[in-house]
């Protein structure tokens, strides 16, 4: 909770300036919270100039701009993190993992409720091995072994008829190994919030990306699975061993392990398509 140290405020007002909750008041020469407004996203104590005001009354501490990054560092960054699915036996350490989780909280979010449940377990991670490969054989099943349903896309949908076929190879290859991953992880994030709070799927992905960049400065290799949510939030099993809430949801999911393969080089070429747009008089 965000508290205010009345001796240090100067009424300067940049608190109340850069809220967007509008919760921050000055009445009678006094700075004031509503808290049944306040979304905790701590903006008002990052901008105070006096660390008036704190969280749970740390004490905040200002930046330190010689340790920022610089624009080459932020491009090797950036250009060496891929997805990677083959990963070493190696155990990671507990402690890393919590580290490495705690960064999930910095980032831009629209549910400020959403907590985090780190999984080392094997036969948890085998639990989830389990389901992947399962819905990957009921997908293949109902959709890939009909020839029919290709025949309908390519008549009503033709423009979904790339990824379609793209999915293919993936699930076959699933039923071949007989097994969800392509090797087992060492470890499983998932963030997990209240169903009902809007915006939970974009908060937690947010936060899944503060976890993969510091995982790869780390020394860790990552993936997020973006498709498996369902599977996993559909498991009365599994949500039962993770003791999940009723109204809770799995919103985010990435796994972790140290790398058993090296990118070595810099993908050099590709670029987005960008747009400018002006008025034309």
């Amino acid at each position: 909770m965000i508290n205010i140290d009345l001796e240090k405020c100067n009424l300067c007002g940049l608190c109340i300036k850069i809220c967007h909750e509008y919760c921050l008041h000055i009445e009678n020469d006094i700075l004031t919270i509503d808290y049944k407004y306040c979304s905790t996203c701590t903006q008002c104590i990052a901008v105070c100039p006096k660390q008036a005001l704190t969280w749970d009354n740390y004490k905040p501490e200002p930046f330190d701009k010689s340790l920022y990054p610089d624009s080459k560092q932020v491009d090797e960054l950036f250009k060496e993190r891929r997805t990677i699915r083959d990963y070493t036996d190696k155990k990671i350490n507990k402690s890393i993992l919590e580290e490495i989780t705690a960064y999930a909280i910095y980032a831009p979010t629209h549910n400020f409720n959403l907590r985090a449940i780190i999984i080392d377990d094997d036969e948890i991670i085998s639990m989830i091995d389990e389901l992947i490969y399962r819905i990957s054989v009921n997908i293949y099943k109902w959709l890939y072994k009909p020839r029919i349903v290709l025949w309908l896309l390519k008549l009503f949908v033709p423009e979904s008829e790339f990824e379609f076929l793209k999915a293919k190879p993936k699930l076959e290859k699933a039923q071949e190994r007989k097994r969800g991953f392509k090797t087992k992880p060492a470890a499983i994030i998932l963030i997990v919030g209240d169903k009902r709070v809007p915006l939970s799927l974009e908060s937690a992905q947010y936060a899944l990306y503060n976890i993969d960049l510091y995982a790869q400065v780390k020394g860790l290799a990552c993936r997020n699975l973006v498709g498996n949510q369902m599977a996993l939030n559909r498991s009365k099993k599994l949500r039962n061993t993770l003791d999940l809430g009723n109204t809770e949801k799995i919103f985010g999911t990435i796994t972790l392990g140290y790398p058993a393969i090296k990118f070595r080089n810099k993908v050099v070429g590709k670029h987005m398509d960008i747009q400018w747009n002006s008025i034309k008089n």
